[in-house]
């Protein structure tokens, strides 16, 4: 499989290009979907280790899709500021080459402020994004025990905003609707852009339609971009909205007209 790759299903809908550059997490998050697909490879999913041979091989891959406006995602089967990235530092090493040829990146992470040291990398074209699941640190340890806590990652998004960063947040998976509510008021004046899905594979009561319905009234209140993905959207019926899909970057015409303000 080549490193930078073109991702399926669901996950396609918030990235067209992207790269693991981790095998496993060690965050431990109970709703993981990655933990099977890692495990399918004979991988143990709970010790996490470096993709073999990684940097060569994406600074073989890399030049075909040098200037490219598509931004690559880090990551969707591993997190690039687990805890193993302390030791290891692959994902900084992996964004200075897609920099070297021009190939915009977005991360996504629950490391909190493990992912600020790597800010000075970021230009124009270019996102931070963080996954929330509660406001709460109580329920968050119980179901992300080794992920930052939410006050550190709201720390790092305040902290790429404040550096002039695209900042994006997805409230995926939403384990309880009045939390991802929350979140979205808590963390509107620092936040670009809201990705909106449900929880998937598990069991829940949650009112899918009402969610959905309010998320939307706040963020038409707060004047927020959002996209909300397949499986939430179907929920709607003939409720009116408007998504606007940020997975690309913008023109270099646009870039340039920005550059000049």
């Amino acid at each position: 499989m080549p490193i930078i790759y073109q991702p399926k299903g669901r996950a396609q809908e918030y990235s067209w290009l992207a790269i693991n550059h981790y095998i496993g997490c060690g965050h431990g998050c109970t709703y993981c979907y990655a933990r099977g697909i890692i495990q399918r490879t004979g991988a143990d999913f709970d010790k996490p280790k470096v993709r073999k041979n990684v940097l060569e091989l994406l600074a073989k891959e890399a030049p075909k899709f040098k200037g490219t406006q598509e931004r690559v995602l880090l990551c969707f089967t591993c997190d690039p500021y687990q805890l193993l990235d302390i030791s290891e530092r692959m994902t900084r090493k992996v964004i200075k080459i897609l920099k070297q040829y021009d190939i915009p990146f977005q991360v996504l992470t629950k490391g909190g402020m493990r992912a600020a040291r790597d800010f000075d990398l970021y230009e124009q074209g270019d996102a931070f994004a963080a996954t929330m699941t509660f406001l709460s640190e109580d329920k968050s340890r119980q179901f992300e025990p080794h992920a930052a806590p939410p006050s550190l990652r709201i720390k790092a998004m305040e902290a790429a905003h404040k550096q002039g960063i695209e900042t994006w947040v997805s409230l995926e998976p939403v384990l309880n609707a009045q939390e991802s509510l929350k979140i979205i008021h808590r963390l509107h004046n620092v936040v670009d852009h809201f990705k909106l899905g449900k929880l998937n594979y598990q069991k829940t009561n949650i009112d899918w339609r009402e969610y959905v319905i309010k998320a939307l009234e706040l963020l038409h209140k707060y004047k927020k971009s959002y996209c909300i993905k397949n499986d939430l959207a179907k929920h709607l019926g003939d409720y009116a909205y408007c998504n606007k899909d940020t997975r690309t970057i913008p023109s270099p015409a646009a870039l340039e007209r920005g550059q000049r303000r």
